[in-house]
């Protein structure tokens, strides 16, 4: 029997789709080029220059890549600690959900908190390992989810983009740490006191009954 191997480029190409971030630097862009000058970033059932959404949403290649590079550059900024890059990927009304129960931030308030860290010139460095875009039928909106290695080890990152043009911009990030299965009853154990502390205060804020 006869099996058809697929060319090395194409199977190069379409991984990068998926996962760019794996790619060595200096190896993303010269693909991204081949990639868009050829056309070859495709299944049999997809059409020239279009990829789809892990929801299966067929978009443009050229907007799926900037939707994964966008995150790639927002994680950088703050890494190389580029205050007004990070912010500037963010829109006006954008918020931030922190690891802390009460870290729901405005832009603006984040923005507030975060420049003392960037001024320091010590933010946060959070790197993709995974990342699973999901898009609006219209291509105006993309849905992520992304595992990051981070100073708190394994965390969960996900949330909305926007798009303007041919950019995007994130409308909210959440940032939640991971915990395994088997070690949630000890992690539940030392937060408990605090929880149930913060949880009252919340209930009786909010006059929940």
């Amino acid at each position: 029997m006869l099996i058809k191997r697929k060319p090395i480029k194409r199977m190069l190409i379409k991984r990068m789709l998926i996962k760019p971030w794996l790619l060595k630097p200096s190896l993303t862009l010269p693909i991204i080029f081949m990639a868009m000058a050829c056309g070859t970033i495709q299944s049999d059932h997809q059409k020239e220059g279009h990829a789809n959404g892990e929801n299966g949403v067929e978009v443009p290649q050229n907007l799926a890549i900037k939707a994964s590079l966008t995150l790639d550059r927002y994680h950088r900024a703050a890494a190389e600690v580029r205050f007004d890059d990070y912010f500037g990927m963010m829109t006006d009304s954008a918020v931030f959900v922190g690891t802390d129960a009460g870290e729901h931030w405005r832009k603006s308030a984040f923005m507030e908190y975060a420049r003392p860290h960037f001024d320091k010139g010590k933010a946060w460095t959070m790197r993709a390992v995974e990342r699973h875009l999901h898009f609006s039928v219209d291509s105006q909106f993309v849905w992520f989810e992304e595992l990051l290695d981070t100073r708190m080890k394994l965390c969960r990152g996900s949330g909305v983009m926007s798009r303007h043009g041919q950019d995007w911009l994130i409308e909210q990030y959440v940032l939640s740490p991971t915990v395994p299965n088997s070690l949630m009853k000890e992690v539940i154990d030392t937060k408990r006191h605090y929880d149930d502390s913060l949880l009252n205060q919340i209930i009786n804020k909010n006059n929940i009954k």
